[in-house]
């Protein structure tokens, strides 16, 4: 919304999908960069993307290259940057390795491959009593298992 000449608003025009994309990329996504670039405020950005689903499809593609960019820089940290000499061999680091940053990586994209963190469980501070097994349970349990007198 803008003021006119007569001091009431007047909506103003969507721009083109381009001209959108171009100030979103160019603000790195963020809406409040973007309204103001446009002169209008927050609220009229997200009233286009709910009419037109161009626009918002335009916010998700700028923020997942976004998202993009950062892992590239997360690679960086977790695994470093090597310093090699003329003949490519390793002499030490230009930027030592980030091993929180590795843990992180591989916890987070590497669950398919089995790299998960354990979780530990905790009674915050109750005890728990577990209900004793018979002899006789024990004893079933042994046969089960294959384990004792075997004849």
């Amino acid at each position: 919304m803008k003021f006119n000449k007569l001091n009431t608003y007047t909506r103003m025009k969507r721009p083109t999908i381009k001209s959108f994309r171009e100030v979103l990329h160019k603000t790195g996504g963020n809406i409040t960069k973007a309204a103001a670039a446009f002169g209008v405020n927050r609220g009229t950005l997200y009233n286009w993307m709910k009419e037109n689903e161009a626009f918002m499809q335009a916010l998700k593609d700028e923020r997942g290259a976004l998202v993009d960019d950062c892992l590239v820089s997360a690679r960086i940290l977790a695994l470093g940057i090597p310093e090699r000499d003329d003949k490519g061999n390793f002499t030490g680091w230009l930027e030592r390795p980030d091993g929180n940053m590795l843990r992180y990586l591989l916890s987070t994209l590497g669950k398919e491959e089995g790299f998960i963190e354990s979780m530990d469980i905790t009674t915050n501070g109750k005890e728990i009593t577990l209900p004793r097994l018979s002899e006789t349970d024990i004893e079933e349990l042994k046969k089960i298992n294959g384990i004792g007198n075997q004849e």
